[in-house]
């Protein structure tokens, strides 16, 4: 038996943890509560084998958390000298860091002690960023348990525009973009999840807001395109299920089944619109089945679970 111990996002680290543990034989995985980090230290399990996780929590952070989690994580080190290390990059901690090494104040020391460590990214992209700054990682998307879909719905007999934009970080998930798409072509509805009207009281009546939405199956059914243009981005939850319901994907990432703008910007976010606009149209858009039997095996969570869980083997 492995006990894999999660520390950083816990939103995360909790999908990580169920995940191995009803998924993998042989790992028993749960999140360290802050609260916990001292025993650790004082009693750490040395009766069993141990994978250490950090989730999102990016080494050579200059932030006084940063540098604490930093030290925390050496002294577990040397108390744990036999255990797997892993650091487990999700997105925006892939963007800071990239940040830091471009000012020159990404803490190298840091890095450098981590080099034999195992790095995991949760997206392909990601692991290409890291690469650029020296940090070797390996591709292997977040498990996330019941994420596959049901039925397929069929493609709603008006088009439309689904997005997901929180309002604390609207405009780092393209919502401006969204919303300027929506004002260029008054003619298709375009819904916004994670925020409300508030947040741009000068949209067009054709946009509708959703707030927090806790089911998305209604939404996605309703849905004949799914965007998402954030600023930086892990693979995008919004992505994965809008395939799995085989719906049609405007992404600013390269990915299998999807329509890839670049750069990211009203321009190409309303070409891309229009083209698949002009298909509904016609009658020619049916159901992306392509893609989405393309993400039932490629973002099976069981697989991905036991790649995770080859992965913490191979580097045992």
């Amino acid at each position: 038996m492995t006990d894999v111990l999660i520390f950083g996002q816990a939103h995360w680290g909790r999908h990580i943890a169920a995940a191995l543990n009803s998924r993998t034989a042989g790992f028993r995985a749960s999140v360290v509560q802050p609260r916990a980090y001292p025993s650790l230290l004082l009693a750490p399990p040395r009766h069993r084998r141990v994978a250490l996780m950090r989730v999102g929590y990016r080494i050579g952070a200059t932030t006084i958390r940063g540098r604490i989690f930093d030290a925390y994580w050496s002294m577990l080190r040397a108390r744990l000298p036999s255990a797997v290390r892993c650091h487990y990059w999700i997105g925006t901690d892939v963007l800071n860091t990239l940040d830091e090494a471009r000012a020159g104040t990404l803490r190298r020391s840091a890095v450098a002690s981590s080099k034999d460590d195992l790095h995991l990214a949760d997206a392909p992209w990601l692991a290409t960023e890291l690469g650029s700054i020296g940090i070797e990682a390996t591709a292997a998307p977040v498990p996330l348990p019941g994420r596959t879909s049901g039925a397929v719905p069929p493609l709603p007999a008006t088009f439309s525009v689904l997005t997901y934009a929180p309002a604390a970080r609207f405009a780092f998930y393209g919502g401006p973009l969204v919303v300027e798409a929506a004002r260029r072509r008054s003619e298709i509805r375009f819904d916004v999840v994670g925020s409300e009207s508030t947040v741009d009281p000068s949209a067009p009546p054709n946009v509708t807001w959703h707030g927090w939405v806790s089911d998305m199956k209604p939404r996605y059914a309703a849905a004949t395109v799914v965007a998402r243009v954030p600023v930086h981005d892990g693979l995008g939850s919004t992505v994965v299920e809008a395939l799995l319901n085989a719906r049609h994907v405007i992404y600013n990432q390269p990915l299998q089944h999807v329509r890839t703008i670049s750069p990211t910007t009203t321009d190409t976010l309303v070409d891309a619109i229009d083209e698949f606009h002009e298909a509904h149209r016609k009658g020619r858009l049916g159901p992306n089945l392509a893609g989405r039997e393309w993400a039932l095996s490629e973002f099976d969570d069981e697989k991905l679970a036991d790649d995770l869980a080859s992965l913490l083997l191979s580097h045992a």
